[in-house]
């Protein structure tokens, strides 16, 4: 068997991270921004490079794949945004090793070459909308686009005018849906972003299932008023409520279940003075589990504690729901496919389930779906310091070429 080019796949990713990277070595590609695009362009010239047909579709994701191929494909790859001064990565590492994999699958002659294509997604980490997973869901038609077409950015600017920069459309982006009906299979590959494997000294992980991901945006209204004249007892101030409601965050979460995590992502207090009782705040509530029901015992649980607040405060509260993402069981026989890659490197692969989010998730609802998960060191992520050791990411791609060598030959 055919094996990777180690040094071309992590000079690859070294090439990337330089694309909106930062003096400390960190990267920012925020989704539909200059970095992104050149991200894009520069992931599509490598594509063609190899010999491949490289398209970018309607929601901006870059596919690459044999010239004259129709599929149905075994579909491969990852994300290629980042969060702001994020690690150079998460997402990254799967969109370059899918590439290595298919050059190495063209190189060799080998004969399942057409039946593969690779993705770089775009916009799976959602901080431009507060919604993620842009590309994975424009491609299985489950993105929501009337509500995408009415959203602001992080920053205020419209929707319409960040994709028009980008050279897209919002009524446009369903297109992408078209070519689900080619994409037999879906495997990702991905650092973990999480401690567990280094902790546990597994060099190889199979996800077993992504966890639901709910979002939403709450804003508590109270009175703004002078905050040098008007005593404490009769203030309504809507940021001491929400500073209350998201102090006590982590012990609800905890007292219904140690797994479960939250997030308080943003804040903002409004009219922001010094010197002004404020009359609004707004903050994110962000919470994960691989069970749905728990999902929603936290939030239900959060919204009457602060309810209870807001009564003590004498505020009100509204909260509009952003995103939610169900939990995303992955495919048994396709884990075997990647438990089989990983043995036959002399690895026992460890089983975990994902904390965070990924494309995979989507793609699960539509077709058979697997992860493999390499370790990050110190279990960083979403940071300058995200790091996994180059003998790791090179057995990741090693055991992903030999998985989907096994999946692609099942392809008709």
């Amino acid at each position: 068997m055919s094996d990777i080019n180690a040094e071309r796949l992590l000079q690859d990713l070294r090439t990337l991270s330089a694309i909106g990277g930062l003096a400390n070595g960190g990267v920012d590609r925020l989704a539909w921004s200059d970095a992104d695009l050149a991200g894009r362009r520069w992931f599509a010239k490598r594509i063609q490079e190899a010999g491949l047909e490289a398209r970018l579709d309607a929601a901006l994701n870059v596919f690459g794949r044999l010239p004259g191929t129709t599929g149905p494909y075994l579909l491969t790859g990852s994300h290629l945004d980042s969060v702001p001064d994020g690690g150079r990565l998460d997402g990254a590492y799967g969109a370059v090793a899918a590439l290595e994999v298919l050059r190495t699958l063209v190189e060799s002659g080998n004969p399942i070459a057409p039946r593969v294509e690779v993705v770089g997604f775009s916009d799976e980490e959602g901080v431009r909308f507060a919604a993620g997973l842009i590309g994975s869901l424009a491609l299985t038609g489950e993105l929501d686009v009337a509500r995408l077409r009415e959203t602001l950015d992080w920053r205020g600017v419209p929707t319409r005018q960040v994709l028009a920069a980008a050279g897209r459309e919002v009524d446009r982006l369903v297109d992408a849906h078209q070519h689900l009906a080619a994409i037999a299979a879906f495997i990702e590959l991905h650092i973990e972003q999480g401690p567990r494997m280094e902790a546990q000294g597994i060099d190889l992980a199979l996800v077993t299932g992504i966890v639901g991901v709910h979002r939403q945006r709450i804003q508590l209204v109270g009175e703004q008023n002078h905050a040098g004249t008007t005593p404490i007892p009769r203030r309504h101030d809507a940021g001491r409520a929400a500073a209350r409601a998201t102090a006590g965050l982590y012990e609800l979460v905890q007292a219904i279940d140690a797994d479960a995590v939250a997030n308080i992502g943003f804040m903002q207090f409004e009219p922001g003075g010094v010197n002004v009782i404020p009359g609004r705040a707004s903050f994110t509530l962000e919470v994960r589990h691989l069970d749905e029901t728990i999902v929603r015992r936290i939030v239900d649980a959060f919204a009457e504690a602060l309810q209870k607040i807001c009564g003590e405060e004498g505020c009100r509260a509204n909260a509009e729901l952003l995103s939610w993402v169900p939990p995303a069981p992955m495919d048994r026989a396709q884990i075997d496919k990647l438990d089989q890659a990983c043995r036959e490197l002399g690895r026992e692969p460890g089983r975990l389930w994902s904390g965070a989010g990924h494309d995979a998730a989507v793609l699960s609802r539509h077709v058979p779906t697997a992860m493999l998960f390499v370790p990050s060191i110190g279990g960083l992520s979403h940071s300058p310091r995200e790091t996994t050791s180059d003998e790791h990411l090179v057995l990741g791609a090693r055991a992903l070429l030999r998985a989907i060598e096994r999946s692609a030959a099942q392809i008709k």
